[in-house]
C-alpha cells in the first residue's frame, strides 16, 4: 500500500473522475505486484512522470508542455479503443470503420481536454493505493484507490486494465460507483438516439477544436 499526502476536499461528480486520474498519474507512487502486472505499470508510468515534474516543476503550468508530457509517458498507457467500444455499446457493432476511428479519436481528446484542465485541481488529499485484486479472470486487473478528505469519508476510486500484447492498460476508472465508461455511455446514448453518431462525432470535433484554440494548442 502507498500513501500520497493531499489536503483539499473533494467534490463529487463526474469531474473527480479526471481530477483524480490526473492525480493518480502525476503524483502518487503504487507498489509494484511483479514484473509484469498492472501496479508494476502504473509506478514505473508515475516514476517517470515524477522525474519529469520534479525535474521542471513548470511543466504543471504550461498546457502545451503538460500536454506533450501526457502524451509520451501516460497516455500510451490507456487503452482509447477499449474505452470507446465500451462507451458505444451497441453502437460500435453498427458503426462503420470509418466512424469508430474518428470516435475514438475524439473521444481521446475530449479526455485529455478535460484531464488538461484538472492539473491544478485536488491538491493535498492522502492518497492510497492498494495492491492489486486478487482472483480477477486472467488478463484483466483491479487496483483500488482511496482519498482521504478533511471532515468527511474517505473517496474509493478503482483502476479498471487488462492485459494486451502483453502491456497492461487501463481502460476504465470507477469514483464511488461512478464509471468514466459508464457516464459517457449514458449521455452518448441519448444522443445518439436522438441525432446519430456522426452528429456526436461532429459535435466532439467542434467541442474538441474550440479547446485546443482557447488553449493555443494545434487541434489534433
Amino acid at each position: 500500500m502507498t500513501h500520497f499526502s493531499y489536503k483539499q476536499p473533494l467534490k463529487c461528480g463526474q469531474s473527480v473522475l479526471y481530477c483524480l486520474l490526473c492525480r493518480l498519474m502525476l503524483c502518487v507512487k503504487v507498489v509494484a505486484a511483479g514484473p509484469t502486472g498492472p501496479a508494476e505499470m502504473l509506478s514505473n508510468m508515475t516514476d517517470r512522470v515524477l522525474h519529469e515534474i520534479r525535474s521542471n516543476p513548470a511543466i504543471l503550468s504550461d498546457e502545451q508542455r503538460a500536454r506533450a508530457l501526457a502524451e509520451q509517458l501516460i497516455l500510451p498507457n490507456i487503452d482509447f479503443y477499449t474505452a470507446s467500444r465500451w462507451v458505444l455499446g451497441k453502437h460500435w457493432n453498427s458503426a462503420s470503420d470509418a466512424q469508430r476511428d474518428a470516435f475514438v479519436s475524439e473521444f481521446r481528446e475530449l479526455l485529455i481536454n478535460t484531464y488538461m484542465r484538472s492539473l491544478d485541481k485536488y491538491h493535498d488529499n492522502d492518497i492510497k493505493i492498494l495492491p492489486a485484486r486478487p482472483g480477477q479472470p486472467d488478463g484483466r486487473a483491479i487496483v483500488d484507490v482511496e482519498v482521504e478528505q478533511v471532515g468527511g469519508p474517505p473517496v474509493k476510486a478503482m483502476f479498471r486494465l487488462h492485459r494486451k500484447a502483453n502491456a497492461w492498460l487501463v481502460y476504465d476508472i470507477v469514483i464511488e460507483g461512478i464509471s468514466l465508461v459508464a457516464t459517457h455511455r449514458s449521455s452518448f446514448a441519448t444522443e445518439i438516439h436522438s441525432k446519430g453518431l456522426d452528429s456526436l462525432i461532429a459535435r466532439l470535433v467542434l467541442q474538441n477544436a474550440s479547446e485546443a484554440t482557447a488553449a493555443g494548442v494545434p487541434a489534433q
